[in-house]
């Protein structure tokens, strides 16, 4: 299920300075699938990506970082899980 409280200059602010294709996240949030996203990334992106998705240590590491935060917190619409 897509979130209709996208907020394009969030995603601005978090992406700023990534390799992450803005249009294909964008597209990824509104729709709720992510395989645009990830076809978008280069050969080794997606392999550093299977990498941390394989590791649980490197995995949380990921979530837990302020990048992985905002998207997540704008992707939820600000609402709090927990």
């Amino acid at each position: 299920m897509g979130n209709n409280n996208f907020n394009s200059k969030n995603f601005d602010s978090v992406l700023h300075g990534s390799k992450i294709d803005r249009d294909a996240l964008e597209k990824a949030a509104k729709s709720g699938n992510t395989d645009a996203l990830v076809n978008s990334l280069s050969a080794e992106d997606k392999q550093k990506l299977n990498s941390v998705l394989n590791d649980k240590k490197a995995l949380e590491a990921m979530l837990n970082s302020p990048q992985a935060i905002a998207i997540l917190k704008m992707l939820s619409g600000g609402k709090k899980n927990g």
